[in-house]
């Protein structure tokens, strides 16, 4: 865990997160994820995931255009918050920067309401590294002549590291499956499995 950070800081944070859509749809009868897409919604549940966490840590929002997302208030430890809903994903960012990194996976409910089911935290090596976490994918037109913003995901250590430093899995909708510990088992070798880890 970053310093200064544990895991009821993050819990808090998720469900405030999760208070502030369901009050937002009860207030307002608007279910957001209907009407916002998806890539974008992600970025709304990051959005209030770091708000939320600036409140209750003493992580403080940085710049929104600046990164990391929030910084320790006292320390050079600043914090990269990503948002997903696909479980065990890894890392994905337009920089591929070192340090920590917290990507949080949720689920949405018929009626627009959120749920976290896991919480992924790992200090990463930067790009510019020899030992990088992450790898540059790069971007291309596609049928429709549109493009993305060049993207770095993280490479299969990266991923590993993310998915080791799992700070809240809810086991109800997450099941790991014995392929996914199979291969966290062969990079063993160059990543030895942490006590805390899922895979351990």
């Amino acid at each position: 865990m970053p310093e200064d950070l544990n895991n009821k800081n993050i819990f808090d944070a998720l469900q405030a997160t999760q208070e502030l859509f369901k009050m937002i749809r009860e207030n307002t009868g608007v279910n957001l994820s209907a009407i916002v897409q998806v890539n974008n919604f992600s970025g709304m549940v990051s959005n209030v995931f770091t708000k939320k966490l600036s409140e209750i840590s003493i992580y403080r929002a940085n710049n929104e255009r600046v990164y990391p997302d929030l910084i320790h208030e006292s320390k050079a430890t600043g914090l990269e918050i990503k948002a997903t809903k696909k479980p065990f994903k890894g890392g994905e960012g337009h920089n591929g920067h070192s340090g920590w990194h917290i990507v949080v996976c949720y689920k949405i409910f018929d009626n627009g309401d959120i749920e976290f089911v896991q919480v992924e935290v790992a200090d990463l090596i930067g790009y510019e590294f020899a030992d990088s976490d992450w790898k540059y994918l790069g971007s291309r037109r596609n049928r429709n002549n549109s493009q993305r913003t060049e993207t770095y995901v993280t490479n299969r250590v990266g991923t590993a590291k993310l998915r080791d430093g799992t700070a809240y899995l809810n086991f109800d909708a997450i099941k790991i499956k014995p392929q996914m510990k199979r291969a966290r088992e062969k990079l063993s070798a160059c990543l030895p499995i942490p006590n805390y880890s899922p895979f351990a």
